[in-house]
């Protein structure tokens, strides 16, 4: 006997002694190992969800990643998007609807941190005139020196009549303000009345005085509104960057509700206008989510579908609820140990829970049924749980072993998450090995002593029909070839989808979006960065980057820096003196209602004369728009003809009114007086999205066409990287981290097989011994591989860890199969003893255990789950007909059956 086999068989022994003599002590040992490990990892495991921590900070690309976060500042946002129809009604209601939900969502500063969906001419700060053109500018030079003489009225004694006053003599003609009365005048002029007159209104029909609340009475901060459409103009785009909660699952979870919440409500008070939700942290929340409720629900049918199953085939209820007593257990001691090593569960390794489910439980499976089928021999408990260790221990100790090998192949990765995962899952196992081989037992022995169970002679589950089956083992091998090559053109088939939206729920309001922001538009919630120290520099780069088909859409401060500012600078020169000499503190005059009447009449007057010439005209949208405010102005005549007093009403409104004139007529002064625009110019808003704290520019680049596409991305990064090899952003950490984990998933698949190998051999110090254990293994992941071809199903970065785990189950299967095939007596035969249905429930265990991901709306979980159980069904049926064929071929070809 070697040495590794001594070894093997001494710890059995030991633990074997340690049952015997006080299986009462260690069931209490590890009952308050589990509950001190539960009730600490409740109170202190923390959840971290951060996607960058998935990764090693020292990765290159991950590390220039996080640079350009720390530098510029998180701008993952999340995007509503606004359906217009392309039509100008249709962007006139998604305006409206973005503005009312913008209200709604400024209010909470807690969980939004910005709001983006327009920019007004003040957004853009002091030096927006250099961004108009040369005629444009010459236009409003000639508005300037218009209302210079109007200001100097106005502020000689402000009011709300006078205000009235000097709008009926514009609109009538009597004043001139630079084309006052022009259609493109005539717009915004009877807007801000209607505004004005509407609030008005209400303040005379309520008999209360205006709220601070309420707003501005003209609304002239979005004259001039530009609204963030595509470029097609059938999308309204709302950029919403929202407060994250790393400790919590879906990072935004808060600012998710709140921003949902309001949606729902803007969408109840514009029922014909169609907008959704999306953006990468939405995508990935919603995933969250999604994942969270789908591994919820798989756990619960996995456990109970397991306990159901155990309850058939033991007879009862007792054995079942002692092995999931025992995998409880141990789940909970690996609760503690990632308290103790790591602190918190990552997005990959908080699946360990459902791994063990599938995995761990099969150990106690083997010592129960070994139990089971001593005691239909005769033997008392205490005999029975000594041979059940004795001789399923040690294939129980070498399975566990090469399934840790499976999760501790991926330590010491750059993939970080994995690594976790690995680290976890494969002491959960170890877990799971000790739990199996030492409070199992004792539970065994103390429930048979006590005589708990309901038969001291339970029936032994066998499998005699099977032989049948293998009777005749080279035509079972032989259909299995034909079988497989039949399959074969499944195999070539079998690929790698490397696009995370098709792992997504299907029906997803924000899956549905990002579709549209794809088909419909320019924009793109990913973009790739690069940064430069200089102006001049980024200059040089656009231009590059202007010359790459694979490049969409280019941001940069220079999209905010004027051309031709010199020639511009001259038309403005010496403007602003015609807004000298005005008093901008000048206190309104009281109000007087005859005063007020009689001025809303002056302009009812010039209304009608406006409404004949648009009806003679036909326009009549300007037509409608100046019929509603002569009723407002009417039913306001009305109000103050009926209650005078009502006008000191009107107060809150008239200071309101005048400190915007004052506001707007400081401002005009202001930007009249700008002769250049530099990037320190612009407001802070916008140069924090592309001014880094170290003073570098950002340039954000877009690619053409559906950048989740992954040889569009691939094509996108490669063509970047010609240009700056050091190009990060979203595209780039998405494109590595997946070839990364690729690789990860590659390199442990492979250390896997060759570490159980090894194992394998040094404990039996035979080729064919290893070749014969890995036939389970071999048959089922080609079998699986020509399944998978055959339907479509593919491998992704959310299932392709299903290999190294299919490696281990199948290798363990084996392993048992073997031993108990060596361990036969003469006469004796393989599907009569309780092995064949151990190792067949395994299988099963594990397909339950992933089975229940089958009803997860997640994609990727789901696909996870598609592989687990083809792979497993495969891996069985290698194990319990193939195996077993070759066994009998070798009896036949030797004429005895040990090896």
């Amino acid at each position: 006997m070697d040495i590794f086999k001594k070894i093997q068989n001494f710890l059995i022994l030991v633990i074997w002694r340690m049952v015997r003599t006080c299986p009462g002590t260690i069931v209490i040992c590890g009952l308050v190992l589990a509950i001190i490990c539960g009730v600490s990892s409740a109170l202190y495991l923390k959840l971290d969800s951060d996607q960058d921590n998935l990764l090693s900070h020292d990765l290159p690309f991950q590390k220039r990643n996080l640079e350009q976060i720390k530098n510029f500042g998180d701008q993952e946002y999340m995007f509503v998007v606004i359906e217009t129809g392309g039509t100008d009604k249709g962007k006139e209601q998604a305006a409206l609807f973005a503005s009312s939900l913008a209200s709604k969502l400024e209010g909470k500063p807690n969980v939004i941190r910005e709001v983006h969906y327009a920019m007004s001419a003040r957004d853009m700060g002091p030096g927006v005139l250099m961004f108009a053109s040369e005629d444009e500018l010459r236009d409003f030079v000639k508005l300037a020196r218009n209302i210079g003489p109007l200001g100097n009225e106005w502020f000689n004694g402000p009011g709300l009549a006078k205000f009235l006053d000097m709008n009926a003599e514009l609109l009538s003609g009597k004043k001139d303000m630079g084309g006052a009365a022009d259609p493109e005048m005539l717009i915004p002029m009877v807007g801000a009345l209607d505004s004005l007159v509407g609030k008005m209104e209400s303040v005379l029909n309520k008999g209360t005085v205006l709220s601070e609340n309420s707003g501005p009475v003209l609304n002239l901060d979005k004259a001039g509104m530009q609204y963030f459409y595509t470029r097609n103009g059938k999308l309204l785009i709302m950029r919403i960057l929202p407060k994250k909660d790393f400790a919590a699952m879906s990072v935004i979870g808060q600012a998710l509700k709140v921003v949902r919440d309001s949606l729902n409500q803007t969408r109840e008070e514009f029922p014909e206008v169609s907008a959704g939700l999306t953006g990468r942290p939405v995508l990935s929340a919603d995933e969250m989510i999604t994942t969270n409720d789908d591994m919820t629900l798989a756990s619960i049918v996995s456990v109970l579908l397991v306990g159901l199953l155990f309850m058939i085939v033991l007879h009862g209820w007792l054995r079942p609820a002692l092995v999931m007593f025992s995998l409880f257990c141990a789940m909970a001691w690996t609760f503690g140990f990632a308290l103790v090593t790591l602190g918190s569960l990552n997005l990959l390794s908080i699946v360990f829970a459902l791994v063990l489910v599938g995995i761990g439980v099969d150990f106690g499976i083997h010592v129960v049924l070994r139990y089971v089928e001593g005691t239909a021999a005769g033997l008392s408990p205490e005999d029975a749980v000594e041979e059940s260790l004795m001789h399923t221990g040690p294939g129980v100790l070498l399975g566990g072993i090469t399934s840790v090998c499976a999760f501790y192949a991926v330590l010491g990765q750059e993939f970080v998450g994995l690594a976790e995962l690995g680290l976890i899952g494969g002491t959960g196992i170890i877990f799971c090995l000790i739990s199996m081989l030492t409070v199992l037992p004792s539970l065994l022995l103390i429930a048979g002593r006590r005589n708990l169970f309901p038969s001291s002679h339970p029936r032994m589950a066998t499998m005699p029909f099977m032989d049948k089956v293998i009777s005749r083992p080279k035509s079972v091998l032989a259909v299995a070839l034909i079988l497989s090559a039949l399959a074969y053109p499944g195999l070539k088939n079998a690929g790698f989808n490397y696009n995370l939206l098709d792992l997504q729920a299907k029906g997803l309001e924000s899956v549905e979006y990002e579709h549209k922001l794809i088909n419909d538009s320019d924009e793109s919630t990913w973009f790739a960065v690069m940064t430069r120290p200089d102006l001049e520099s980024v200059t040089a780069l656009t231009q590059q980057l202007k010359n790459i088909p694979s490049v969409g859409r280019i941001d940069s401060i220079l999209n905010f820096l004027p051309e031709g500012q010199k020639e511009k600078a001259q038309i403005l020169r010496g403007e602003a003196k015609y807004l000298d000499g005005m008093d901008f503190n000048a206190p309104p005059v009281a109000l007087v209602s005859d005063q007020v009447s009689g001025s809303l009449e002056k302009l009812t007057d010039s209304l009608e004369g406006i409404e004949e010439k648009l009806f003679s005209a036909g326009a009549k949208e300007e037509l409608q728009l100046v019929s509603d405010l002569l009723d407002k102005a009417s039913s306001c005549i009305a109000l103050i003809d009926k209650n005078p007093s009502a006008v000191q009403n009107l107060v809150p409104i008239q200071t309101r009114l005048v400190s915007e004139l004052s506001s707007s007529f400081k401002w005009i002064k202001e930007i009249l007086e700008v002769r250049s625009v530099k990037s320190d110019d612009l407001p802070e808003h916008l140069r924090s999205l592309y001014i880094g704290r170290d003073g570098s520019f950002m340039v954000k680049i877009a690619a053409v066409g559906n950048v989740w596409d992954f040889e569009l991305l691939k094509s996108f990064v490669a063509d970047l990287r010609k240009i700056d090899p050091e190009v990060t952003g979203v595209p780039v950490v998405v494109l590595e981290s997946s070839l990364l984990m690729r690789d990860t998933f590659t390199e442990a698949a492979v250390l896997t097989i060759v570490l159980v190998s090894i194992i394998l051999f040094f404990t039996s110090f035979s080729v064919s011994y290893v070749l014969l254990t890995l036939i389970p293994l071999i048959v089922g992941i080609f079998w699986l591989l020509e399944v998978m071809g055959g339907t479509g199903l593919s491998f992704n970065l959310a299932n392709f860890f299903a290999i190294p785990v299919l490696i281990a189950i199948g290798v363990d299967g084996g392993v048992h199969f073997l031993a108990r095939w060596k361990e036969l007596a003469k006469g004796e035969r393989l599907y009569d003893t309780s092995t064949p249905v151990a190792v067949g429930l395994s299988f099963c265990t594990t397909m339950i255990g992933f089975g229940g991901l089958l009803l997860a709306h997640h994609r990727g979980l789901a696909s996870l789950g598609g592989i687990m159980v083809v792979g497993s069904a495969t891996c069985m049926v290698g194990c319990m007909v193939i195996l077993p064929a070759v066994f009998r071929l070798i009896e036949q070809f030797k004429g005895r059956k040990n090896l």
